[in-house]
């Protein structure tokens, strides 16, 4: 735990029940003599080894060891090997009681073996210190208050095993010891051990502890050696009032080794380490006001006006979060981001305001920072050496957090569109790719109606064309009957044979360069070599493999090259062949027949030859454009194909939208027993008209008739009338649709139109506008319920519920799902403490295992029965914010403080630890 670097408390390994050779059977077996030989030094190093952060030193009825194992601790401390951790150590003895029964007692870690020697003085106990034969004279009863008189912890040893309380008590004397106020912990070897039903009938709750009581240095096998078993006790540094209170806490504090557990000190990978605030008006003005936080839970308490919700407020400017706030607090945020001109404003920023957050992420320290001059570098990591690097990227994308005051949770109560942007802030839907899907799909539509539009346009003369290419062809007919036909069609045939050569040769006439432009473009890129390392033999065999490749590729499109010079003599030598072909022999022959008549017809005065080379260029013309446009219609055919085909997608991605939303919901408060949230597709009521008018680009109120609402009939009534389930509403959706295109095309004269001026305005709607109107969806709603007794048996809408029912059943979703930090602002307002703790503490205590919590909070609930990894309590002084302290529970200048300042704070530790205990022992 050496790289533990948090604030507040966190688990510490602790083995409460060890040996040294100050204990007669240490070492015990055939190479008992070889082990009693191990030194101070390496029986420390040995707990090092084995990762335990805490030792009780319990030898039997002796303290011998101690104070040579402290110096010997020095020494190392000093010394640092490589071995070396930190471990902290507890004085402490197992004292063999009247009766045989063990008891551990583990004291201060001030305490010496001189102290040692006073408890077994004050138990009498004159038997033979480091034998576990001899007993005291006073009672178990009794040996358990001299312990406790003298700032101890007694813990009965091995309570399930030979000399256990449990093994050598029975009837009265079992219940005297079960009743002893000066126990709350025991050592129980097995956890599956049955107590006997006098423990049960007394309602008796020690908490379970489980110890090495290791007898031999590490590597000894088949014996307990150190690390074998310990037990994870949660403080904020190892002091005998820190165990005390977490024996007090039971499960909530202490856990056992041999629980499949895993490592209690995991926490979220996303976490803040720390704020800092310099030079804003009312905080960090004379020094820099900094919170060091804990990756669990963190509480921030004070008075009013002691600048609680403004470190909040100043955290959300430098996370780049203010855009979250809903538009009807932005008045009331205001002057958190405003820079203050005057005495009179009521801006808490000055000119030189700089807020500083180091967030830990995958393993990662980021330095975020915000200025008022904006000259801040907003982004640094830190390197390996502690310096720190500039990076690009979006703040709030890339450094998670969610950010509540008490009146953003309540605004969600009363607006589920607000609540359903939050629930799309959720990874698991995954709303920024979603939409990048979206918004392609939607491009690739408006793109094809589009370019469909213009085909239609190209086509508007097709039929005029048409008529025309008959009229042409009649005159040809009546020309050639005239005489001469056998020339003239003769010429016709070759013309247009000619004309589709010369088009065929056209078409290919740049296939060589085209080839040999392919070859340059596809040859890759050299590869950037300068990021590999030609000493790496792994990089260096990759570097001639790529090489070889480029090679091979090189050789490639020299063939190409090469194909490309062969296309380009192809087309040299069969433009040579037909120019000396009987076919283009024929061509030039029917030319000259051609010619010779037009002279001929010319000479005899039979008519204006002309006239006939026209009509046949024309219907040429003609018949090439009428082809043309028949391979368009064959285009825009497939074109409205494609655009079917791309909004059936979209209509799939919409769906899938709805899916994530509702499936999120679903795993989110599966077990939630104070909040239920339903999905309603497409069942945005609230938005559905204004959406639907800023489409067909009618304000409010305009042909009210026709459009309509979700409640008043029209258009949007048919939509929302009756069944609503998700595939009825598509249909009419669809139908709707149909229906607005059916009066664009002013389709049967706007039948079912209330207002033929609707229709007209319709018809007046750009083709664009129409576009639009198909990839429109209203958006989903969400149907909100609370369970008024908080036990899941009933739910109601939340509209019903009081602003503290409203507030609760949206903070139990905010903290039912989530891994990224999460501060909440005052989120008890409005509650009761019934609420608070009902549903508050509990969640608080669960969610805090997988996200970092800070809550600024003036209830005393939250912090003590929430159990808080840290407290910082704020004062107001000198015009701005300090630290009065901070802290966890275990120390008692917390403690001191939250009984102080926070209503019912000592009943909330009274609550907590059944009994105030917590001042007693060391007044």
């Amino acid at each position: 735990m050496s790289e533990w670097r948090w604030n507040g408390s966190r688990w510490w390994r602790f083995d409460l029940h060890t040996h040294t050779p100050a204990s007669d059977d240490y070492g015990r077996g055939p190479q008992q003599e070889q082990s009693r030989l191990i030194t101070p030094r390496q029986w420390l190093l040995d707990w090092m080894c084995a990762e335990i952060d805490c030792v009780a030193i319990t030898d039997h009825n002796c303290g011998g060891w101690i104070d040579t194992l402290k110096q010997a601790l020095v020494e190392l401390e000093q010394e640092r090997p490589a071995e070396y951790r930190p471990i902290h150590l507890f004085p402490g003895v197992e004292i063999s009681v009247n009766g045989g029964i063990h008891l551990l007692a583990v004291l201060p870690c001030d305490r010496r073996t001189a102290d040692i020697d006073g408890l077994l003085g004050a138990v009498r106990f004159s038997g033979k210190k480091g034998s576990s034969d001899d007993v005291t004279s006073r009672t178990f009863f009794e040996v358990v208050n001299i312990i406790v008189a003298a700032d101890g912890i007694a813990i009965p040893a091995h309570a399930d095993r030979d000399s256990g309380v449990f093994t050598m008590m029975r009837g009265t004397t079992l219940e005297q010891g079960l009743k002893s106020k000066g126990i709350s912990g025991m050592e129980l070897a097995d956890s599956a051990f049955q107590k006997p039903q006098l423990y049960a009938d007394l309602k008796v709750k020690w908490t379970e502890v489980v110890g090495s009581d290791s007898h031999h240095p590490a590597g000894t096998e088949g014996h307990m050696c150190p690390g074998s078993r310990f037990s994870w006790v949660k403080m904020g540094s190892p002091t005998i009032e820190g165990l005390r209170l977490a024996l007090l806490d039971g499960q909530l504090s202490v856990r056992r080794s041999d629980e499949p557990i895993g490592d209690l000190n995991w926490h979220a990978e996303n976490a803040i380490e720390s704020f800092e605030a310099t030079a804003a008006y009312y905080m960090g003005r004379s020094q820099p006001f900094r919170i060091d936080m804990n990756p669990w839970l963190n509480t921030i308490i004070g008075g009013r006006g002691t600048g609680k919700s403004t470190s909040v407020e100043f955290l959300r400017l430098a996370l780049r979060r203010t855009a979250e706030l809903p538009k009807t607090l932005s008045a009331d945020f205001l002057k958190y981001h405003k820079l203050s001109v005057s005495r009179e404003d009521d801006g808490l920023l000055t000119d030189r305001s700089h807020f500083t957050v180091v967030y830990r992420k995958n393993g990662s320290r980021y330095r975020i920072q915000w200025n008022q001059t904006g000259n801040a570098v907003p982004i640094e990591v830190e390197q390996q050496d502690g310096t720190w690097m500039p990076e690009p990227g979006d703040i709030a994308q890339r450094f998670p957090v969610r950010i509540y005051s008490q009146k953003q949770v309540f605004e969600l109560a009363k607006a589920p569109l607000a609540l359903l942007s939050i629930v799309d802030q959720a990874p698991e839907i995954g709303k920024h790719s979603w939409q990048e899907k979206r918004r392609t799909e939607e491009a690739k539509y408006l793109s094809l109606r589009s370019k469909a539009r213009e085909i239609q346009l190209s086509l508007a003369d097709e039929s005029r064309l048409q008529g025309e290419l008959e009229d042409v062809r009649r005159k040809l007919i009546v020309f050639e009957k005239a005489g001469h036909a056998d020339v003239l069609k003769d010429y016709q045939r070759r013309l247009k044979q000619l004309r589709a050569v010369e088009l065929w040769e056209t078409s290919w006439s740049g296939a060589g360069e085209t080839i040999r432009q392919a070859a340059d473009d596809i040859f890759p890129d050299p590869l950037d070599g300068t990021i590999f390392s030609s000493d790496a033999p792994e990089d260096a065999s990759l570097l001639k493999e790529i090489a070889v490749l480029r090679t091979r590729f090189e050789q490639y499109v020299r063939e190409l090259k090469r194909v490309a010079d062969g296309v380009d003599g192809l087309f040299r030598t069969g433009q040579a062949k037909r120019r000396e072909s009987g076919w283009r022999r024929a061509v030039d022959s029917a030319s000259e027949r051609y010619n010779e008549l037009v002279e001929r017809l010319r000479s005899e005065g039979a008519g204006e030859p002309s006239e006939y080379a026209e009509l046949v260029k024309r219907a040429q013309a003609l018949e090439t454009r009428l082809e043309e446009m028949g391979a368009l219609r064959h285009e825009m055919t497939s074109i409205e194909g494609q655009a079917v085909e791309c909004f059936r997608r979209l209509v799939e991605i919409r769906r899938e939208l709805t899916g994530l939303r509702r499936s999120f919901l679903d795993r989110a408060l599966r077990d939630n027993r104070y909040v239920r949230i339903d999905l309603i597709p497409y069942g945005s009521r609230e938005t559905v008209e204004a959406d639907f008018r800023a489409l067909v680009r009618r304000d409010a109120g305009v042909f009210a008739k026709d459009i309509g609402s979700p409640d008043t009939g029209g258009m949007l009534g048919d939509l929302y009338s009756g069944d609503c389930s998700q595939q009825v509403l598509e249909e009419r959706l669809e139908s709707l649709k149909a229906r607005v295109h059916s009066y664009a095309k002013d389709e049967a004269n706007g039948g079912g139109a209330k207002d033929r001026r609707f229709v007209e305005h319709i018809a007046n709607l750009l083709p664009e506008d129409l576009d639009h109107l198909d990839l429109w969806f209203p958006e989903d709603s969400l149907k909100v319920q609370y369970s008024p007794h908080a036990d899941g048996t009933e739910f109601r809408s939340i509209q019903e519920g009081s602003p503290g029912q409203k507030t609760a059943a949206l903070l139990a979703f905010l903290l039912s799902y989530g891994e990224e930090p999460l501060v909440l602002d005052q989120p008890e307002d409005d509650l009761d403490n019934r609420l608070i703790y009902d549903l508050i503490v509990w969640q608080l205590r669960d969610v805090k295992q997988r996200r970092q919590i800070i809550v600024i909070t003036h209830n005393a609930n939250i912090v003590v029965n929430g159990d808080a990894e840290l407290v910082v309590a704020l004062v107001a002084g000198g015009g701005e914010t300090h630290k009065e302290c901070e802290g966890c529970l275990q120390e008692r200048v917390v403690r001191d403080t939250i009984c102080a300042i926070m209503e019912g704070g000592r009943l909330a530790f009274d609550q907590r630890y059944h009994r105030i205990v917590l001042e007693e022992h060391s007044v």
